[in-house]
């Protein structure tokens, strides 16, 4: 039989649709590229702990404010930043 979601799976869910949402406001050429940054950092922490509650929480807050940052209708377009762009010699 299947589970019902826990209350933390459903935040997750939500805001990875919500993610999607946003990403559906945004010109078409970005779009897509918007919408692969939002899979990658989700995939990015698959193999968190459903016990690690105060990891995940962390995540969600992090990921709202991220989303509440290109949610405004000036924001057009979005970049992922890896730890390679930040700075340092390129390799």
């Amino acid at each position: 039989s299947v589970r019902p979601h826990s209350g933390l799976q459903k935040q997750v869910l939500a805001l990875f649709r919500q993610a999607f949402r946003v990403a559906r406001t945004k010109p078409c050429e970005a779009q897509e590229e918007m919408k692969a940054i939002v899979r990658h950092e989700f995939r990015q922490h698959l193999d968190i702990k459903k016990a690690d509650v105060e990891r995940i929480e962390y995540l969600i807050r992090r990921g709202k404010k991220q989303l509440d940052r290109i949610s405004g209708p000036n924001v057009s377009a979005v970049a992922s930043v890896s730890p390679r762009q930040r700075g340092g010699s390129p390799s």
